[in-house]
């Protein structure tokens, strides 16, 4: 079985679009559409990485979730999207070591794959 994948956005099309390619590509997917759920799949599906929205019940809930991950010593790589104009991790001055980057919605998922790939290698 290939690598694991949490999805965690409130956009029920973005589920749809990356669950869709990832599967393709031969990842095992579960989703959740806020970070309450989210930390339930954590639990029982343990993924290799998350793939997280910013703005969802609050509008920068992905990073203080990804920061709780960090202080809750999850050791789950998180890459977050975003779309806010010209989202990057230079635009929100975050340090949160669990976060590899931060993409901008509409996400090109053949970057997010090449990404993704990279860091679960690493």
């Amino acid at each position: 079985m290939g690598n694991k994948i949490l999805i965690i956005d409130d956009d029920p099309d973005i589920i749809t679009a990356y669950s869709a390619f990832f599967k393709s590509q031969g990842f095992q997917i579960r989703t959740a559409y806020n970070t309450t759920k989210g930390r339930v799949e954590i639990k029982e599906f343990k993924p290799d990485l998350l793939i997280v929205d910013v703005m969802m019940d609050q509008p920068d809930e992905g990073f203080v979730f990804a920061q709780q991950m960090l202080d809750e010593k999850v050791g789950i790589p998180i890459v977050i999207t975003s779309s806010i104009a010209t989202a990057g991790q230079e635009i929100f001055d975050i340090d949160i070591p669990n976060v590899k980057a931060v993409m901008q919605k509409p996400v090109d998922l053949e970057k997010l794959s090449s990404l993704v790939k990279k860091i679960l290698l690493n």
